[in-house]
Parts: C-alpha cells; structure tokens; sequence
C-alpha cells in the first residue's frame, strides 16, 4: 500500500488516478510538510467522493490524513500557543470527516515530548494518529518507539533516522523497528522511496510506504525582457512534479 504526501488538489486528482491508498494532506512540502488549509482539505475529500463514486465500486476509496504541524524548523518543540493553535485544528478537520491525523512533537532533549503528543491524541479520539518522522531526530529511536506505542499513536513514519531510507544504516533500524515492534504500531517507511526501491521494503515485511513521488523542474524567470537579472532581482521557482501531480517549489 502506498500513502502520497500532497500539497495541492491538483497532485490528489493524480495520486487518486494513479491508485494511491492514502493521501498526507500538507502545505508547504518545502517544509518537511505543514498543516493545510481547510479549503485543500474539504476539496480533496469532495474529489475523493465524487471520484470513488464513478471508479470502479471494488476499489477503496483513498483515506484523507491531515498532517498538524504549525510551523517549520526541525526542533518539532512547541510552544503553549503553538499547542493551542494545532489542537484547535483537529477540532476543524474532526468536524469535515478525515480518516487520519499526522503529528509528533519532541522535548527540548529530543525525546519525546509524551505530554503534548497524550494531548493531540486525546484531541484526536476516536481518529487515529500517525507519529512523524520527528522520530527521525530522537537521540534514543528504542526508549522513542516505546513512548510512542504507549502513548496510543498506531503508526509510526519514519526514515530510520537517515536521509533516505534505503541507506544501510536506516534499513537496519526499520528492520528492528519491524520485528521488535510491528505487531503493536505499523512501522512505515518513508523519504527516498521510488519505483526502484520500493520492492526493498516490501520483501522485508512493510505494508505501507510513504512517498512524494516527484521531480524537479525550473519555472521561467521573472522580469521584463529588457531588464538585466540584477535590475529585476530575478526569484527563479520550481516545480516539484508528482508522478501523480505537481507540487510547487521555489
């Protein structure tokens, strides 16, 4: 099973042709993924309706996970009125019918940070929660995993706290992940995942992976022909394009 991370509707209609399982609703993919708007996300569940309403009846349709996370940065430290502020967007997505929230949280330590993640959970019931790859950034991944199954997360994304997740060192500790832990939190992989490694994670016993499926493309400049580059300080962009649609980048 596949879960695409998407920050426009135009990559959802993509990734809902091309059978995607699961949908990660974020802004900001530039960002490692932030909390989306609420009018992506009521659009993207009308699209999956309407499109599981004229798709063939024997194919499920794409669950709708909501990622909440405020702001950027790595620390995934939050502040009282960061808290404030992403617990009031789980009542707002609670309310339009998402099938998954996506969330994590870290101490000033990098462990994790046990009494906000209880407080999101507890926000969340009865929807599920996804435990991010803040995990990634956990100085202890094994005292990590349990405070994450005991806080009642039901999955865990991660990279195995490497760039990509098919690096030696990050298959490794999926692999502990998987067999220490597999039977009380599904265990997915994600970051690096393409057509070409997939069967990787596969073979070794995962039944989801996470994927942004894209590529890189440089947008036109921006200025008046006959102005210099300095004279029109020239912002070039790109487009990240998924493989089920396009995802914009500066």
């Amino acid at each position: 099973m596949l879960e695409v991370c998407i920050d426009s509707l135009e990559s959802a209609s993509n990734a809902i042709k091309g059978g995607a399982d699961e949908l990660e609703l974020c802004s900001s993919l530039v960002e490692g993924g932030l909390t989306p708007s609420p009018g992506l996300v009521v659009e993207v569940i009308k699209l999956v309706k309407s499109q599981s309403c004229v798709a063939n009846s024997v194919t499920p349709k794409p669950k709708v996970n909501v990622m909440i996370r405020s702001r950027g940065g790595s620390d995934f430290c939050y502040s009282p009125q960061e808290m404030t502020t992403m617990l009031s967007d789980i009542e707002v997505y609670k309310s339009l019918g998402v099938d998954r929230f996506v969330f994590g949280a870290l101490t000033d330590k990098q462990g994790i940070d046990k009494t906000n993640c209880a407080r999101i959970i507890e926000k969340a019931l009865p929807i599920p929660v996804t435990f991010h790859r803040a995990f990634d950034l956990c100085l202890d991944p094994k005292k990590g995993i349990h405070d994450i199954v005991e806080l009642g997360f039901n999955r865990l994304l991660t990279s195995g706290k490497q760039i990509s997740a098919d690096k030696r060192e990050a298959i490794e500790l999926l692999t502990f992940l998987i067999e220490s832990f597999g039977k009380t939190i599904e265990i997915m992989p994600g970051a690096g995942i393409n057509c070409d490694n997939a069967h990787i994670f596969f073979e070794i016993g995962f039944k989801m992976i996470h994927s942004s499926c894209k590529r890189t493309r440089q947008l036109p400049d921006i200025g008046t022909p006959h102005q210099t580059v300095s004279e029109r300080n020239v912002r070039r962009g790109y487009i990240a394009e998924d493989l089920f649609g396009v995802e914009y980048k500066d």
